[in-house]
């Protein structure tokens, strides 16, 4: 009996300390893990490409969630167009600082949030937090340019294909409110001024040259020292600035009409006469001008002129031909 209590007993120990050795085992093998894996340096791939290296997987990912943090919408809804992995990375990796981290990230990766965005010939020029935003904005688009009319034709239209729809856009298109938006696509277009080569044809002079380009003569012998504009020969080489002006995000097209009494000038009906020699004229009767009422559309973009149409017409006086007779008989 003494006996089979000893051998439980052993056995008992057996198993304990089996179970401690476990456990310190899985202990050692944990630290051992947690220490490879998470402390170790660690990489940010772009598209299956590493793009920068940090000290820890933690660094990474803290900034990536940096820039996703510095947008203007919810950093939660931010996306990346590109496939964006944190891999451990090789011992003999290099990491760098979280700033210079920063900035190659931010020039390798595209935010996107999905949001409604207003799209024009297929491209999202603004977005909002709804469809009705969206909609509201397109409202007060033409009402800022329909607004200048005296006399609309027609509801103020848009120029380009324009669609309302959620898509991924870039947080830096998105506006908290419709007005923002609204100021967002009508803000002033810079335009960009660019360096290029005009050569020299036949009958160009300096000033018709700056003319051209924009330019005052001064600025023209500006750029071009040591040049004689005033004995340019053809086929000369001179150096101008070509102004490239931005296109609109979004042009409103208003048509306003007007009404206005114009002078209709007399027909001239010519009569032969055999009697006149060849080249010799003479008028019967200097008629008289009529008169015409009319209603003209004239079409704005954005405010700007850009042509105008008649589109209805009345004849209040018909104008009474003008007689001329003309020789036709031989010298």
């Amino acid at each position: 009996m003494n006996k089979d209590i000893q051998i439980f007993q052993l056995k008992r120990r057996l198993l304990i300390e089996r179970i401690i050795f476990g456990l310190f085992f899985i202990a050692t093998i944990g630290s051992w893990m947690h220490g490879r894996f998470s402390d170790g340096k660690a990489f940010i791939l772009v598209n299956g490409k590493p793009v920068v290296c940090l000290s820890s997987e933690k660094e990474a990912y803290e900034v990536l969630q940096g820039l996703k943090s510095g947008q203007p919408c919810n950093p939660s809804e931010i996306e990346f167009k590109e496939d964006v992995v944190v891999a451990r990375a090789p011992r003999d990796a290099r990491p760098v600082s979280r700033h210079r981290a920063m900035g190659t990230v931010r020039n390798a990766l595209s935010p996107v949030v999905p949001k409604w965005a207003i799209i024009v010939n297929g491209k999202p020029i603004v977005a909002v937090p709804s469809r009705t935003d969206a909609g509201e904005v397109l409202e007060l688009a033409k009402l800022k340019f329909g607004k200048l009319a005296r006399s609309l034709c027609e509801e103020p239209q848009f120029k380009e294909k324009v669609a309302v729809d959620i898509a991924a856009v870039p947080p830096s298109i998105f506006c908290k409110t419709p007005q923002e938006a609204l100021d967002f696509i009508f803000k002033t277009q810079k335009t960009e001024s660019q360096d290029a080569v005009y050569i020299v044809k036949r009958g160009d002079l300096a000033g018709k040259i700056a003319a051209r380009f924009n330019l005052t003569l001064r600025e023209l012998w500006a750029l071009n020292p040591g040049v004689n504009l005033n004995r340019l020969q053809i086929g000369d080489r001179i150096r101008v600035k070509h102004t490239m002006s931005s296109t609109p995000k979004l042009t409103v097209v208003v048509r306003d009409q007007s009404e206005r009494i114009e002078t209709i000038p007399p027909p001239v009906h010519k009569i032969s006469s055999a009697n006149m020699y060849l080249g010799k004229t003479a008028e019967i009767s200097p008629g008289k001008s009529g008169k015409r009422k009319v209603k003209i559309a004239t079409v704005y973009e954005n405010g700007r002129k850009v042509g105008s149409e008649i589109i209805e017409e009345e004849i209040l006086m018909e104008p009474i031909p003008r007689r001329i007779v003309e020789g036709i008989k031989p010298r």
